[in-house]
């Protein structure tokens, strides 16, 4: 999965005016065009011209940046209209829209509906964008699309820069807690995990033809949004990437996905990649010797 057309939104607020930066370096970076769309999840009544505005940070980014900018001459625009627009997009760029409605509250914030119903990347900004990323964090759940993840995130930084993050998930330490099960035979379950778990980080780095000192990875026991965001905060990661699996309305009313949870909780930029969207995993058999 590459990218060639960067869609970003803006309502000029500080935030906002972040990603349009991040996007930015970004086409730059990757010599993609980039189209610029005036969204808000509140109207701003001191912006008369809204779209005049917006060609005129178009004009901006083209001259610092050396790229292709253009605005979209839209307005209002709805998030229907985002996600529309999206469709034509390799990437999407938006800040933190962490605004609820009631009359969708359901459907989670205006940041949750992106990563849900967006075909295409959503990379989240929340912090100023000065340089390109220096310090990747993946977070991989050991799925075979682990591998595409891996790769996808290798667009945004150099192997030496990516760090590879794995949660455990706790259910089953729960449940030899509830049987009864003993403090030692816990812990032993508990490492023999993070062992495996490790060993098989190895193995997936060996199938990107890469050699496992090149790359660093570590392993985590708890939710995994959670100590994914604990592990950015430990490693001072400036992105995290994140696949995206489709989830049940009621699951999205009551917990989120983990890249939703991970897009609100990470003091990071927060890259979610949906699965969907990704060719078919091709089975890799690996050397055992």
């Amino acid at each position: 999965m590459t990218f060639d057309s960067i869609l970003a939104l803006t309502d000029f607020t500080t935030q906002s005016e972040h990603a349009l930066d991040r996007a930015a370096l970004l086409a730059g970076q990757h010599n993609a065009s980039l189209r610029l769309m005036h969204f808000a999840e509140e109207p701003h009544r001191f912006f008369s011209d809204p779209v005049a505005r917006l060609s005129q940070r178009a004009r901006q980014l083209t001259r610092r940046h050396g790229i292709r900018a253009h605005a979209l001459e839209r307005n209002p625009v709805t998030l229907e209209d985002v996600v529309r627009e999206g469709r034509n997009a390799s990437l999407l760029v938006v800040g933190p829209l962490l605004q609820r409605r009631w009359k969708t509250f359901y459907r989670g914030t205006t940041l949750d509906q992106f990563v849900h119903e967006s075909l295409c990347p959503v990379l989240v900004v929340k912090q100023a964008a000065e340089r390109n990323y220096e310090q990747v964090l993946v977070a991989v759940d050991l799925s075979p699309r682990s591998r595409d993840l891996i790769s996808y995130a290798r667009q945004f930084a150099s192997p030496s820069a990516l760090q590879l993050f794995h949660a455990i998930d706790t259910i089953e330490e729960s449940r030899l807690r509830s049987a009864d099960v003993s403090f030692d035979a816990i812990r032993a379950n508990r490492l023999g995990s993070r062992q495996q778990a490790k060993e098989r980080l190895i193995q997936l780095t060996r199938t990107l033809g890469l050699s496992p000192s090149a790359m660093a990875f570590d392993v985590g026991n708890g939710d995994p949004a959670y100590q994914t965001a604990l592990q950015q905060q430990a490693t001072s990661a400036e992105l995290v990437v994140v696949g995206k699996r489709r989830v049940s309305t009621l699951t999205r009313f009551f917990t989120g996905s983990v890249a939703q949870r991970l897009a609100k909780w990470a003091e990071s930029d927060v890259l979610v990649v949906p699965f969907d969207g990704m060719p078919e995993p091709v089975p890799v058999m690996v050397s055992q010797g």
